[in-house]
């Protein structure tokens, strides 16, 4: 079956508390890669057709980012995430197959899940399969709404339209969701605005589906880490310490010795070869190509940088350079 991405990538991120009234919030890097590029390489295994990210604040320079990638297309106002969908409506509304809609600052989201989340909507021949997760503090997210008995799925309800009851819930909706694709576009057009922020919700489309009958499932996320957005800079900060672990402990598993991973900052665009020690204090970012039994710190800081073997660089910053073998720089 065809597969289609669209990425969320429209909102103003006004929590981040920028003074540059064009940054993007799914434009702010961790280890030196921005937000939304993490997500995009979360899809790159999985042969999706076409991939569609829609921007709208900020959105100049998110295109930049994404534009040899994706398609892009604008949502030029603000009205929700179903009316920032509709805005793939001409790239996409007569293909066969299903789509995937995901939220452009959820940059721990692994492939893994999102091939799970796949497998069990072809599995289960949904209409629409939404993602959600068991939060010990669902706070701003929307609920999900289960029937008391047998627990099927009912709708989504937004936390401003939440009862005081529903509040209490731990299901959260994450916003990753998948749909028959030609069901979709149809749906849309059956959307309101009749809400609390008059807003057109995505969300809406379960109860829509639901009504007609059609077959609308769930799957929960065990790990909530997976489908963490990104809405302040406390929350960057924790998002590039799970990504600084993810890529430390890959790189310590395939051959390289770290002394300190606390300390030690790396790129996921980063490639080093076996045997090389990093010592602490130690950043490498960008395009960095470091060869086999290098000796890298403490106190280095390496930024596009290539080198072959047995070099030992300590104590310096060098950026953009080529150095060759047996190589002593710094201290």
């Amino acid at each position: 079956m065809n597969k289609y991405a669209i990425i969320l990538a429209a909102g103003k991120g006004s929590r981040m508390q920028s003074i540059d009234p064009n940054h993007s919030k799914v434009s702010y890097p961790i280890l030196g890669k921005p937000i939304i590029n993490y997500v995009l390489d979360a899809l790159k295994p999985l042969d999706f057709k076409k991939e569609v990210v829609v921007v709208g604040f900020g959105g100049e320079i998110t295109k930049s980012l994404v534009e040899k990638e994706c398609d892009v297309v604008w949502q030029k106002e603000i009205l929700g995430t179903g009316h920032a969908v509709q805005q793939a409506e001409p790239l996409l509304k007569d293909l066969e197959g299903e789509t995937l809609v995901i939220y452009g600052d959820t940059p721990l989201v692994s492939p893994q899940t999102i091939s799970s989340i796949l497998h069990i909507h072809e599995k289960e021949n949904n209409a629409l399969t939404v993602v959600s997760s068991i939060l010990p503090d669902a706070t701003g997210y929307g609920r999900m709404i289960r029937e008391e008995k047998s627990n099927h799925l009912l709708a989504i309800r937004e936390e401003t339209d939440c009862s005081e009851y529903e509040l209490g819930i731990s299901e959260a909706n994450t916003g990753i969701c998948v749909f028959d694709n030609k069901l979709l576009f149809k749906y849309l057009k059956k959307m309101d605005n009749k809400n609390n922020r008059k807003l057109f919700y995505l969300s809406q489309l379960v109860e829509l589906m639901l009504k007609d009958n059609l077959p609308v499932g769930s799957f929960v996320v065990e790990d909530m880490v997976e489908v963490f957005g990104i809405n302040d800079r406390i929350q960057l900060a924790y998002a590039a310490k799970i990504m600084r672990k993810r890529i430390n402990n890959k790189l310590m598993l395939e051959g390289v010795s770290m002394e300190d991973p606390e300390s030690t900052y790396i790129s996921p665009t980063v490639k080093i070869g076996k045997d090389t020690i990093i010592l602490p204090n130690t950043t490498l970012i960008g395009d960095c190509d470091l060869g086999t039994a290098n000796e890298i710190g403490p106190n280095v800081v390496l930024e596009n940088v290539k080198a072959g073997n047995n070099n030992k660089i300590s104590n310096i910053t060098i950026r953009n350079k080529t150095l060759g073998d047996n190589e002593k720089l710094g201290e």
